[in-house]
Formats: structure tokens, sequence, C-alpha cells
């Protein structure tokens, strides 16, 4: 995973321990809505700085809605240049 439960913590503003299993929760699911959004072909390794602010974002949208939240649009902008061209 590219961003640590800490960093994840600190986005959020969190200083305890008390939610370390819930934001744990909650960041992997937003990693998964990043990864899924760009698709996992052909992508670098390791994902470039904007892909850690995506997750971060959709980390604060899941973390605020505490609901199904998806992708904010901001996020999807950062990681529009990621995803594959499709035509057809």
């Amino acid at each position: 995973m590219s961003v640590s439960l800490a960093a994840a913590k600190t986005h959020l503003g969190i200083l305890d321990d008390h939610q370390d299993e819930l934001v744990s929760a909650m960041l992997s699911a937003a990693v998964d809505a990043c990864t899924r959004y760009i698709g996992s072909e052909d992508q670098p390794d390791p994902l470039p700085p904007i892909f850690d602010q995506a997750v971060k974002m959709t980390l604060a949208a899941l973390y605020e809605g505490r609901e199904g939240a998806t992708v904010p649009e901001e996020a999807q902008a950062l990681l529009s240049d990621l995803r594959p061209w499709v035509f057809g």
C-alpha cells in the first residue's frame, strides 16, 4: 500500500489510536477504489505521488461520509492521466 496508516491519520487529523481499525479499513477501500478507477494494467510501479494524493482524497470522502462514497471528482481529475485511453 502506498499510503501508510500514519500518513492517512495525519491527513484526516486523527491524533490517537482509537480509530486505527476503521481508518485502516477505509484506507484499503480507498486504495482499491482508486486502483479500480485507473485500471491495473500497464501501471508504473511504484505509482506516482499523484496516486497517493487521490487515495487520501478518497479516504477523506469515505471517512467524512461513512457511507458508499466513490472516488471524488477532484481525485478523478488527478487520476485521469493514469487511466488508459479506450477507443471504440
